[in-house]
């Protein structure tokens, strides 16, 4: 049988604040006290993916893997857990959990098995139990997870008999996180802002994130998880200070479990003020980090902080470093494998401003540019990254005309470079004239962006273009 009861429910707690060991004692006693009740294993299911997916270390994954094939048998051996809404639902939710891991491993093939697995359980408990809240919560994650497949890819999820959209998702969730407000499965509304904060964040839905980052700031510094995405948004909306607050804040928790990857956050953050003290965070994260992923990324981050302190050399050494390290699954250590593969040194201007916009450091950015010389930008791609840049610092400083010139000089002049300035032009464009309710020629702009052919980041920028399709189609309906 499932029971969720108040000992599970501060298990859960527990797991949300990376408190393991503590969610691990109580489950223990649940365990031995009701030996019937299969719902712990789905909470013993969490530390395992929670542990693996932020150390991203391969004994963990392995650990996880063989802990959920017993836990599987174990749910179906009891005939008696078929007659629950819980069963197939905590089925599908560790299918995710072992899915989101295996796509950091590279098990691709198997995670979309995984994942077209969780999809079909999922709705067959919504046809035999409708009115049970939690299985929105699984098919509004499985949409957006279905959603953002490049466009490219997006046969093979039709072939796979699966459908779904990133708004579709968005609504579920938000839905969801509303409806069991009141109700024994309250708790799980950490979970689900998680999941929404994610996804606000990787999809740069900056306008939507003021009333979320609102529901979460009692949790800003006391929940990792929630601190994490939360310093994510932050940092895309250029406001760098408050994520920097909001990381410090949680790395003080010495009882929680050690997420890694926040130094190397902290690090980012600080390398945007031009603080060279930045190096101590990358450096903390290479030394202490298990997994594949940020490890190009951060060599290259620590390369920049030797140009920011005028040493070549040095610059030079950290990127060779990066050539034989870490893996190029995410678009950020591409990035950094194509300026080691390049043989230029970066122009070291072009690098502060950038650093200084990403911090939302507008102004100061924009100086870096204006107080030199054009002769100070001889390449193409420094050329094309000034108007690229001038673009972005005229859209966010809210000169919507200017930035539209600048965007359509970069686009113009960008079409058929392998550089990412062009693209997210076309994309910065959509988005402009998206705002603007001008749908059809903000969805020609979000198409023009996915069809150019570029290397730097383009996961990343397709899924936000396919995005912006997905809510043109919603809301040029609606208006």
């Amino acid at each position: 049988y499932y029971e969720l009861n108040k000992k599970i429910d501060s298990a859960y707690q527990k797991i949300l604040s990376l408190h393991f060991d503590e969610a691990k004692t109580i489950l223990d006693v649940e365990r031995k006290l009701k030996p019937g009740n299969d719902l712990v294993l789905l909470y013993y299911n969490y530390i395992d993916f929670l542990k693996a997916f932020i150390s991203e270390s391969e004994t963990d994954f392995e650990l996880l893997k063989a802990n959920a094939e017993i836990r599987f048998k174990t749910l179906n051996k009891n005939k008696g857990n078929s007659l629950s809404p819980f069963h197939l639902y905590v089925q599908s939710e560790m299918l995710i959990q072992q899915a989101l891991v295996g796509i950091k491993f590279e098990e691709n093939v198997l995670s979309v098995k995984e994942i077209k697995r969780a999809y079909s359980l999922i709705l067959k408990n919504q046809n035999a139990f409708p009115t049970f809240l939690l299985n929105n919560k699984v098919s509004g994650f499985l949409h957006v997870l279905i959603g953002a497949v490049p466009s490219r890819f997006q046969w093979i999820i039709r072939l796979a008999g699966m459908e779904g959209s990133i708004s579709e998702g968005l609504e579920e969730l938000k839905g969801i996180h509303m409806a069991i407000r009141n109700t024994e499965f309250a708790s799980y509304q950490t979970e689900i802002l998680f999941y929404l904060g994610y996804i606000y964040s990787s999809f740069s839905l900056l306008e939507e994130s003021e009333e979320l980052l609102a529901k979460m700031q009692q949790l800003i510094g006391v929940n990792p998880l929630i601190t994490f995405v939360a310093a994510n948004i932050l940092m895309k909306q250029g406001k760098n200070d408050l994520a920097l607050s909001a990381i410090d804040s949680t790395l003080n928790d010495v009882n929680s479990f050690q997420v890694i990857f926040l130094y190397y956050k902290r690090g980012l953050a600080r390398l945007r003020k031009l603080d060279t003290g930045a190096e101590r965070d990358f450096n903390f994260f290479l030394t202490h980090y298990k997994g594949k992923n940020n490890i190009k990324g951060a060599y290259q981050k620590l390369a920049w902080i030797a140009l920011l302190k005028s040493d070549t050399l040095l610059y030079k050494q950290m990127l060779l470093l990066s050539t034989n390290k870490g893996s190029t699954l995410l678009d950020e250590d591409k990035d950094a494998a194509a300026e080691a593969g390049s043989g230029e040194i970066v122009n070291v201007y072009l690098m502060r401003a950038r650093l200084l916009f990403d911090g939302g450091y507008y102004r100061q950015s924009l100086n870096e540019i204006r107080s030199r010389n054009i002769s100070d930008f001889h390449h193409f791609h420094d050329q094309l990254e000034v108007t690229y840049r001038l673009g972005r610092i005229m859209q966010l400083s809210n000169q919507l005309d200017k930035a539209i010139q600048y965007y359509e000089m970069t686009l113009r002049n960008g079409l058929s470079s392998t550089y990412y300035y062009a693209a997210n032009s076309s994309l910065m464009l959509g988005l402009i004239y998206e705002e603007k309710k001008e749908y059809a020629k903000a969805k020609t702009y979000f198409e023009k962006c996915i069809d150019l052919n570029y290397d730097q980041y383009k996961n990343g920028i397709d899924q936000k273009a396919q995005a912006g399709i997905d809510r043109i189609s919603k809301n040029a309906a609606k208006d």
